[in-house]
């Protein structure tokens, strides 16, 4: 299977504006659930291998007084809502946590239906700090990973067709992915704020640009 980019984040003021804007361009907006003490909510724009997701704080004071709450209202006061992070799926999550000697965390967060998704991840403090870095993800159930819903979406989107990151230090970010840089993932070098510039999605009639989120 190998390594492959699973999830773009984008960061939104209001998850309901933001669900709003995206039915308005075609897509199906799932209800993500909470994240258990971390004050943030979120919706998923599922695509079959791959996923979008809508990220809120939704209690600031849970999320200021958390470890993993806290990089995310820092993301959002300093660099504003919008396209955020991205994450890739690699093909042995252990593997690369001694690749990059890094330890593997256990997340989690609780759908609306009651069950609880469970998954490993690496480096998701650091991705928020160091946005063109990737965070690792592996999901305990693959019958619960966020990608999976079957669901077809009125624009025809099929997928994310690309990423695009700008990186102050190429060589260094091609080293934290192994050497093997993800099919879809397009780096160039950062002439402004690094992190993940552009989302495009896959279409019967080509390409589709991520718009903004709404305010």
């Amino acid at each position: 299977m190998g390594d492959r980019l699973v999830q773009a984040i984008v960061l939104v003021d209001d998850l309901v504006v933001a669900r709003q804007h995206m039915e308005t361009l075609g897509f199906v907006v799932l209800e993500g659930g909470r994240h258990p003490g971390r004050g943030t909510a979120n919706l998923i724009v599922p695509l079959g291998n791959q996923y979008l997701e809508l990220l809120a704080v939704v209690d600031g004071g849970e999320a200021a007084a958390s470890s993993q709450g806290r990089p995310i209202v820092t993301a959002m006061s300093t660099r504003g809502p919008g396209l955020a992070r991205w994450s890739v799926e690699p093909e042995d999550i252990e593997v690369t946590a001694r690749r990059v000697g890094m330890p593997v965390e256990r997340r989690s967060r609780a759908l609306p239906t009651g069950e609880t998704v469970r998954w490993r991840a690496i480096g998701v403090d650091m991705a928020w700090m160091e946005p063109w870095r990737c965070a690792f993800m592996a999901w305990d159930d693959p019958h619960l990973h966020p990608a999976r819903s079957q669901v077809a979406h009125p624009n025809g989107v099929t997928g994310i067709s690309r990423i695009e990151v700008a990186t102050p230090d190429r060589a260094g970010l091609e080293a934290w992915l192994g050497g093997n840089v993800p099919e879809g993932v397009h780096l160039s070098l950062a002439a402004g704020a690094p992190g993940p510039t552009h989302l495009f999605f896959a279409s019967p009639t080509g390409e589709l640009p991520l718009t903004t989120t709404g305010p």
